[in-house]
């Protein structure tokens, strides 16, 4: 079976986007793993499918897979590129959509032809929903080769742990990185696993960020854990309501008003093509 797909990025942040209205596709974890496969198939850190709203008030809905196979709750970086995707293909000309997700509904508008403001909603704070297997606290503890590592927790529809680094050097430090990240992953205390942002305060108005995301690992931006990243920050009085978030693949502008956190940034068409699966 042929099936044609747009290649997109956010930020460096790359997917595969489908056109699944007609629900024909069978999507197994064998066949997202090939597509994704930079080497043997298309290649992308996730894979987003269009399909139609089962909640009587969204557009569409917004399906997440990771390169791995698994299913995702949430993805800002492809959450700009999926609505791109829409009005590149025709499938909607409004400027507004409303997208339904596995865990929320969020809303986003076209600013320009490359570039979507995403209002990713509220983050929740409560261990319970993100999922964290510890009592409430504005930060927990971690232990790591004989030191504890202080860590934030917030869920943005997928849960992240938000780790402030004393140094930017560290960002620097893949290995470092993903060895920690890959522990988070791990330990029991999250039960549905973690994405890992390491975020640098450089000024009142500006955060540096990497993420190791569960399902992919270090990726170049993780729209999500911005948004997730900025939150902790702002609600630690460590920046304005309103600051800008970069990561190896670009900025976002990240703001957090009454209605939610809005996420401004680009969203790039590559190229169009059919495979076989």
């Amino acid at each position: 079976m042929k099936i044609k797909f747009s290649k997109m990025h956010g930020l460096g942040n790359d997917f595969i986007i489908l056109n699944n209205l007609d629900l024909s596709l069978k999507l197994t974890r064998e066949v997202i793993q090939k597509l994704s496969d930079r080497k043997f198939g298309i290649g992308c850190d996730q894979l987003l499918v269009v399909e139609p709203a089962s909640d009587g008030l969204s557009d569409f809905f917004y399906r997440i897979y990771n390169s791995d196979g698994s299913e995702a709750g949430q993805c800002g970086n492809g959450a700009r590129c999926f609505i791109s995707f829409l009005h590149l293909q025709g499938l909607s000309n409004k400027s507004k959509v409303k997208l339904q997700t596995n865990t929320r509904v969020i809303d986003g508008q076209i600013i320009n032809p490359s570039v979507v403001e995403v209002n990713m909603g509220n983050p929740d704070f409560k261990p319970e929903n993100i999922p964290l297997n510890l009592s409430e606290a504005s930060n927990y503890e971690f232990k790591f080769d004989n030191q504890l590592i202080q860590f934030a927790a917030a869920s943005m529809g997928n849960p992240h742990a938000v780790i402030r680094i004393a140094t930017p050097e560290i960002l620097e430090d893949n290995e470092y990185m993903a060895k920690i990240g890959s522990m988070f992953q791990q330990s029991p205390i999250f039960p549905e696993s973690v994405n890992v942002n390491f975020m640098y305060v450089e000024n009142e108005g500006q955060l540096r960020l990497c993420t190791y995301e569960r399902g992919s690992g270090l990726t170049l931006a993780c729209g999500s854990g911005a948004c997730a990243t900025a939150a902790v920050a702002i609600r630690d009085g460590l920046v304005r309501q309103k600051v800008k978030v970069i990561m190896p693949g670009g900025e976002l502008q990240l703001s957090w008003t009454d209605a939610g956190l809005l996420m401004t940034g680009e969203a790039i068409h590559v190229f169009d093509g059919e495979i076989e699966i």
